[in-house]
Order: structure tokens, then sequence, then C-alpha cells
């Protein structure tokens, strides 16, 4: 790779090791800059500069340390030929971070392998003219150049007896260092440190609570009111787009707001048999019947819900970005003087939920019970108790109530055992044709459970006639698989099918004819459509939310962006691009097992705007230069 077959002839294996480890020192320098492009407009203080330094050092380097290592090792009988994959390795991934941090300053998002693909297969569909493709190319020749110059210079000098050790030592505190302080950080919700993640690329940091709250009293950080308050540019987001115009008619009354959350509820269980109480609302309601929520996981479903934002903008929400306190939609509630009532047994503070949702809102996870039926019956009792009281009082509300008794492992009580045979299966034993009949019918039986619970709330609203000044929203915050492909899969956050991302939505809203809604909906469509159809917000929807008015039908095809656990992918049609890094998976939305069709250009260039149009403020000033 190098040019001279005979480099390192002839030298000791423990020398070589030495000069294999001084060539990832020089490039420590080099991999510094590139990520520090990344940090435009971050107003760095001491704390920051230690933990950026930190990061690249433990979280970026260590892992070079682990591979060149174990390349040594594989190839310590042939050690002459060690040099080229490891400098192959070296070269690849200082490549790729320059790569991906011009592409982060243009669009703010970070490149996986799955556009590296499509650039590849179509570069003149994304705008990229050949002259591009050449100064790339001419790039990475430069680079190899400077690797090759790190290499000869690493053979020449002379190198500490003890850089080994000093190295590992140094990169293990520097993980250990940077990793800690994140856990503190995001904990106690520091933007110094919290607002750096989304700017990262495959950064994926330790966000453990239990230790972190644990020990956090040991840290100033986060307690000095200064020292924790970003300026307007420090955070990732530019959001919204511009000042939001919502006025309400002096003569209107602003209505109650109820919105349900069944655990993992599936877009075939809103039926009369399952759930005979939301299918009675639904009668009267709107209903969406190709529905899809913006995760496969709670956090990301849930952000969608109450922020009309797709999943892949929840690290630069969740980092507390100086401009944003609450999705618009709360902070539009309390501005009209809202009580808000949120129950829910999901661990939203754990999770962080809270602060990036429900921030200055108190959330009620505390429910009288030992065992979820029992919590649920509670929550239920609280949810009643609350909506008489606001009733009583005449003030606006939001009820918001999260169900958890249909999650797995599925509980109900005796007289909701009406689907047979039931019971559940032990999972790990589990294979692709395993029959699912009698754990989908423990399935069913707790939704059914949680459905009476509901139509108790549906109930006493119709009592106190509420229901002509009340949105009643009621769906989930994704979907649980059944081995429905019969490939294997259960539950959820673990594939982006139908069977886990699609949910059924049920939307009582006042003075509105009921109708079934056959086109593609989103999430991140119900804040903007109540926002806009309530609340007299005549702003473009665009300017704040990745989604649209319910009931504006689309003129074409509309690909969806929906978040996961670490992950996310992309969904055009009934095809899947699951993505991750360095790996695509494709397949069909209806069965994981068939391969999905090549998406479009034209689709490619609707989810990079989609995905990028929070940070525009970022891309005028990449083009003005």
């Amino acid at each position: 790779m190098f040019g001279f077959r005979s480099y390192f002839n002839g030298f000791k294996p423990a020398v070589l090791y030495r000069q294999l480890i001084t060539v990832l020192v020089f490039n420590i320098p080099l991999i510094f800059i590139v990520l520090l492009q990344n940090m435009r407009s971050v107003e760095f203080t001491p704390l920051t500069w230690f933990y950026f330094t930190a990061t690249v050092v433990g979280y970026y380097v260590l892992p070079l340390l682990v591979v060149i290592s174990l390349a040594f090792l594989f190839f310590f009988p042939l050690k002459r030929l060690a040099i080229y994959p490891i400098g192959a390795v070296i070269t690849i991934f200082v490549f790729f971070i320059i790569i991906d941090s011009l592409a982060y300053k243009i669009t703010r998002i970070h490149i996986d392998l799955f556009w590296l693909e499509w650039i590849m297969n179509d570069f003149q569909a994304f705008g990229l003219s050949p002259s591009t493709l050449r100064n790339v190319l001419l790039l990475l020749l430069g680079l190899i150049a400077i690797e090759v110059s790190f290499f000869k210079f690493a053979r020449r000098i002379k190198k500490p007896r003890y850089l080994v050790w000093t190295v590992s030592l140094v990169t293990v505190l520097a993980f250990s260092a940077s990793q800690v302080t994140h856990a503190v950080a995001y904990e106690k919700n520091d933007i110094r440190i919290t607002s750096l993640t989304p700017r990262f690329p495959i950064y994926y940091p330790t966000t453990s609570h239990k230790r972190a709250k644990k020990y956090s009293q040991h840290f100033s950080l986060g307690e000095n009111e200064s020292g924790n308050t970003a300026g307007e540019h420090q955070g990732a987001l530019n959001y919204p787009l511009s000042n939001i115009e919502c006025n309400l008619p002096p003569d209107q009354k602003p209505p109650n707001i109820v919105m349900i959350f069944l655990e993992s509820w599936r877009f075939d269980m809103m039926n009369e048999s399952v759930t005979p109480n939301i299918h009675k609302l639904s009668e009267k309601s709107s209903v969406f019947l190709n529905h899809f929520s913006t995760g496969n996981s709670t956090v990301a479903g849930t952000f969608g819900f109450f922020s009309g934002l797709n999943a892949t903008y929840w690290p630069a929400v969740k980092a507390n970005n100086a401009r944003i306190d609450n999705p618009l939609f709360i902070d539009v509630l309390k501005e009209n003087n809202y009580t808000f009532g949120i129950f829910a047994k999901s661990n939203f503070k754990r999770h962080k939920i809270k602060d990036a949702i429900f921030r200055g809102i108190d959330v009620q996870e505390s429910f009288a019970g030992q065992t979820v039926v029992e919590r649920d019956k509670d929550m239920t009792r609280q949810v009643v108790s609350f909506i008489r009281e606001q009733q009583s009082q005449q003030h606006p509300y939001m009820a918001f109530a999260f169900y958890k008794s249909n999650h797995h492992h599925y509980s109900y009580p005796s007289e909701d055992k009406i689907f047979l045979p039931a019971g559940d299966i032990n999972l790990m034993f589990a294979e692709d044709e395993t029959d699912p009949t009698e754990y989908r019918n423990d399935y069913m039986n707790s939704t059914h459970y949680v459905d009476r619970l509901i139509g108790e709330i549906i109930q006493e609203l119709d009592s106190l006639g509420e229901m002509e000044n009340t949105v009643i929203a009621i769906s989930t915050d994704h979907s649980d698989e059944l081995n429905d492909s019969r490939a294997n899969y259960w539950g959820h956050g673990s594939n982006f099918t139908k069977y886990q991302t699609m949910v059924p939505l049920v939307i009582h809203l006042p003075h509105r004819a009921p109708s079934q809604i056959e086109y593609v909906t989103s999430h991140s469509d119900i804040a903007p459509t109540i926002l806009s159809e309530y609340f007299g917000c005549t702003n473009d929807i665009q300017d704040y939310s990745s989604g649209r008015n319910l009931f504006d039908k689309p003129t074409g095809v509309r690909p969806l962006v929906i978040g996961g656990h670490v992950n996310h992918a992309f969904i055009i049609e009934d095809n899947v691009y699951e993505i991750y890094p360095l790996y695509t998976k494709t397949y069909k939305l209806h069965d994981i097992r068939a391969k999905a069709d090549p998406p479009s250009p034209q689709m490619l260039t609707i989810l990079i705007e989609e995905m990028s149009r929070f940070y525009a403020d970022s891309i005028k000033e990449s083009h003005r230069q």
C-alpha cells in the first residue's frame, strides 16, 4: 500500500509495535482538528475543552489502538505485512471522519454506509459534480501521502521505551473520564457537555443514570447557573425556523385535551372485540388506518408524538438546546394557561422525556398497587379525579395517560381472560415457526383490560358533558411484533417492519365529522394538526415540525423517518432501509425476509431535507462560505 516492500524489514516485534503506536500518536492532532470542525459555534469553556479532548482521545483513539494491537497480533508471524492493514485502517478511519465533517458542515447529518452507497451509485442525483468526486479523490491521495510520511518519520525517530504503556493508559483514562463526565452531565442537564453529543459522529456516550445519580453530588456540573447557560448558538438546532404566530380567537374556548397511550398497541388490535370502548369512540372520531409511530421504541415514539419532529432530532433536543424549552405544542398550551396532568409509569424522568418534553411540569409516575394491573387501575382513578377537578374549576387542561399492562409480560385480571388459549412463552427458545397463538391471545387480553380502563375515562368525559369540547387522541408509542413474518421477531425495537412501527390512531375532534383516513400519516402530524386547527397557529407547519396536518392528503409518496433505540430507518412505500453507521439492512415493510427495492434519488433528497431542516442557519452559512 505504501510503496516500499521492505519496510520495517529486520526489526524486532516490540520495536515495530512501538513504531505503529507512534504513527497513531501522530494522527491524534489530525483527528482532533477534524472533529473540532464539527464544534463550530460552540462556546468553549475549560470544562468543554476537557470533555472534548477526553472524548477524542478516549472514544476515537482508543478503538484504533485496540484494532492496531489485534491486527499486529494477527499478522505477528508475518510482521512485515502488518504495516499494510494497519495503515489502511488508520487511513480509512481518518478519511471517514474528514468526509463526515464536510457533510456535517453542509447538512448537519452524519454520514453512514447508506448515504455512501447511494452517492456512489448515483452521485449526480445528489447534486454532486464530477469535480466534487475529483476533489474527494485528491483528498484521499493527500491523506495517504500524509500517512506515508507519518510511517517514514516514525521509523526514523527515537521512540520512548514506555510509549505503548503511556498511550494505553492515557487513552483508557481519557475514555473513562469522558464517559463519566457525560453520564453526570446527562443526569444534571449540563448543556456545556450534552450539547456536544449530536456533533460527534458514531457517538453513543454513557447515560448510566443509576451510577450518575449516586455520584453526581461529587461533581459541580450543572450547579452553576451561569456556567450552565449556553449562548444562542451553543445548541445544535435552529428551531423553530421563524417566530410562531398562534392567536386563539377571543370568543373561542380552548379545548380540553386528553391523550392516551396503550403501550405497544398493534395496528390490527383496534376493533370491536379487543378494544370495544375505543372502537365505540372511533365511530364518532377520525380513524387513521395507515398511521406510523415516529419510532419502534418508547422514547422515539413519545418524542415525535408531542414534538412533531422525527426522532433523529431527539439527541439534539435532549441536549437541552438553549433555544428550546418544551415542544412548541406544550409551550402553546402553557401560554393559554392550561393545567397539566401527566400520568405515566414509563420512566419518563430516567429517559429524559420529562426534561425534553415536560420540563417544569409535574409527571406522576407513582401509583398504588403491587402489580402493574393495580397500578394502571389507580392511574385511571387519578386521571378521572384530575378531569373532574379541572372541570369543576373551569380550567382548560391537558391530561396524558400512559398504560403499561399490555407491555410484555402482558398483565390483566381474570375477568379479561377472554381470548383462549392464552399464556406466556419462553422467547429464549422460540424459533421461526413457533406458533404465536397463545402469546397473541395473552397480548389481546391485556389490551382488552386497558381498553376497559380507558372506557372509564371516556365515560367520565361523557357524563360531564365535555365530549364536544375535548380533543381525545388515543394511540401508542410503538407496536409489538408477534412473529408475524415467521422470522422469530417478538416485541419491539428489533426492526422497522409495520409490525413494530404501524400503530392505531383514533382522534375525536370537536365539530369534525367522523372519517376514516387511508393515506400515510405519522405521529409527527398530531401536534401541528391540533395547533393549526384549534389554536390559530398560522405558520407554515414546516417552520416547526417534520409533520403536516393530518387532514391534508399527500399528493405523492411520503417517505418516513422512524427512530429506534440507537439507530433509525427510512420507510418509503413498502420498503424499509434500516440504517447503521457501517451497515444498511433493507427489507419489505410487511416481510423482513423480502428484499427492499432501491430508493429513488427524489425520495432521498426529501429525506435529507427532512433530517436537516432545523439546521437551516448552518446550511445557509456553509453556502455563503
